[in-house]
């Protein structure tokens, strides 16, 4: 599950996320599948040798945007849909390995 811990910077701004429970060894599949967001989201590689995964979503929203009081909540709302998927994505591709491995067992 990903969780929001704040903003950093101003444009680009930098929205950060917190995964504490996804497994490191998905870490560079999860970077993959950032890739292809809309906007630039990538895993914050320098925290490798933390626990937990740090994980950056880049906006550079116009001032018009910035005005607006809803726009980092509408881009956190989205950006936490897609990363939600990938876990399920990613999970649902391990489990059908396993049951193959399971039949072949």
């Amino acid at each position: 599950m990903l969780e929001y811990t704040g903003l950093m910077g101003e444009k680009p701004i930098k929205m950060c996320f917190v995964d504490e429970e996804s497994p490191k060894e998905w870490k560079t599949v999860i970077n993959d599948k950032l890739s292809e967001y809309y906007e630039n989201a990538y895993i914050d590689m320098k925290t490798e040798g933390s626990k937990n995964i740090l994980v950056i979503l880049e906006l550079n929203p116009t001032d018009e945007e910035l005005e607006n009081e809803e726009y980092i909540s509408k881009q956190k709302d989205a950006f936490e849909k897609y990363y939600d998927d990938i876990l399920e994505e990613i999970g649902s591709y391990n489990q059908s390995l396993i049951e193959k491995y399971k039949r072949r067992s």
